[in-house]
This record gives C-alpha cells, sequence and structure tokens, in this order.
C-alpha cells in the first residue's frame, strides 16, 4: 500500500463548527483531509459516503503543499509526528484526535456509517502503538 491511497470517508470535518465536509484519506505515512464544496457536503445526508472497500488513488495524485495552500480546514498528518492519538466512536460520528510533536492538535470527525473507523482501528494500533488510545 506504500504508492495508494485510500479514501475512509467523504464526510470528513474538522471540528463541530466545521460544517463542509471533505475527504478523508489513508496512506502508508499518514492522513490526508481533503475539503469538499458545500453541495458535496449537503449531497451525503446520513451517510455512507464511501463504499467497501474504501476507493483508492494513486499517493503521486496528492500534493500536500498545494493542498494545505487550498484551505485551511485542509489537513497533512504524518504519523511519525503524533505523540498522542484518541479513536472513538459516537452515535451518528467517529472521531480521531491527535496531539503532535509541535505541539498542534487536529480533530476528525466523521460519519458513522462510513467505514473509517473500521479502517483506522486496524491499523493504527500497529501503526501508532502506545500513542493510541481509545
Amino acid at each position: 500500500m506504500t504508492d495508494v491511497a485510500l479514501c475512509l470517508s467523504k464526510s470528513c470535518t474538522t471540528g463541530w463548527l466545521d460544517w463542509v465536509h471533505g475527504e478523508l484519506w489513508l496512506t502508508h505515512t499518514g492522513l490526508i483531509r481533503r475539503r469538499l464544496s458545500w453541495n458535496e457536503s449537503a449531497s451525503h445526508g446520513f451517510g455512507p459516503t464511501v463504499g467497501t472497500p474504501p476507493p483508492e488513488s494513486a499517493l503521486s495524485s496528492f500534493d500536500p503543499a498545494a493542498l494545505l495552500a487550498e484551505h485551511p480546514t485542509n489537513k497533512v498528518i504524518y504519523f511519525d509526528a503524533v505523540v498522542a492519538a484518541r479513536l472513538k466512536q459516537g452515535i451518528t460520528t467517529d472521531a480521531l484526535r491527535l496531539g503532535m510533536s509541535d505541539g498542534s492538535r487536529h480533530r476528525l470527525l466523521w460519519l458513522r456509517r462510513d467505514p473509517a473507523y473500521e479502517v483506522l482501528s486496524n491499523v493504527l494500533p500497529a501503526t501508532l502503538g502506545e500513542r493510541l488510545r481509545r
């Protein structure tokens, strides 16, 4: 999976005040959150927004610098910079909270009907080890 990214959700937000959905991509080095439009967000309803198995894209199709410059809610999160993570299931949304080595914090939320929690609960323990809590 080193040259492929998996789209785990198209309903990913960066907090309760962020109403515009984004795509959540899993790569071998981290996570990418790419903001979508308001119309795309409104069309998602209660999900699911991606199927199983999740859609794939070539990792080379992502330019981290350009992505971060496009919008402030876009994120490129590298696993080796994570110092603490918490993965939670909720009633309507699931969440991943991340503390980074530079002191920044990230919150990612997505509709529960998307496969993100299932995939991340299988990948993150091996990737983050003791840095992950549930």
